[in-house]
């Protein structure tokens, strides 16, 4: 998949692990590991997706953008999973140049955490019965280093330049294998009729 990046909480002497890919019926998975035992009840897995690149040899100059100011906010399609807490990621700001070690700063993301649909495994599959989540720009909250950055202002859809899902345990409530299919990613002026609209749902 072009322009998808990840950043686990290897990056902090972690062993959670994550992966992003295609499925045969135009979907993506993103999978892996959650891992809380190293860092003592914290964890985190992630992956994302650059609006473009021009230069695939630098992330923080030449960036493209997703322009969704003519909308209201984000509908997530997912399948059937294991009934744990996602976060949707979104980045409005240009990425921060490297570190010295290769690893990006830290910028601010703008988060919305939702729970997916819990699956038997007789239910599971392409057919599985899934749900659609609505996640307006209001219900985006900024986050610092994983901590609420309550004077970064408002989310600026115009300017859009990554999306992604992140895995993380809520301060130890959720551990282990993750899986969630992604069905669609759509940015709506309203909410489809049978939409969810429960996000920021903790643990």
């Amino acid at each position: 998949m072009a322009h998808v990046g990840k950043s686990d909480d290897r990056v902090r002497g972690g062993s959670s692990r994550s992966s992003l890919s295609a499925l045969p019926n135009n979907c993506a998975l993103f999978e892996g590991h959650l891992d809380i035992e190293t860092l003592g009840g914290a964890g985190f897995a992630s992956q994302f997706q650059y609006a473009a690149l021009e230069n695939e040899g630098s992330r923080s100059k030449n960036e493209s953008v997703w322009d969704l100011s003519a909308y209201e906010g984000i509908e997530l399609e997912v399948g059937a999973g294991d009934g744990k807490v996602y976060t949707l990621i979104l980045k409005d700001e240009e990425s921060q140049e490297k570190r010295d070690d290769g690893r990006e700063k830290a910028g601010i993301n703008w988060e919305a955490d939702f729970r997916a649909s819990a699956s038997s495994e007789d239910s599971a599959g392409e057919n599985a019965v899934g749900k659609k989540i609505w996640i307006p720009w209001n219900d985006l909250k900024p986050t610092y280093r994983g901590k609420k950055k309550d004077d970064a202002g408002k989310f600026k859809p115009g300017e859009t330049r990554r999306i992604g899902f992140m895995m993380r345990s809520f301060f130890g409530t959720q551990q282990g294998d993750f899986r969630l299919e992604l069905r669609s990613i759509t940015a709506r002026k309203q909410a489809s009729e049978d939409a969810d609209t429960t996000v920021n749902i903790q643990g």
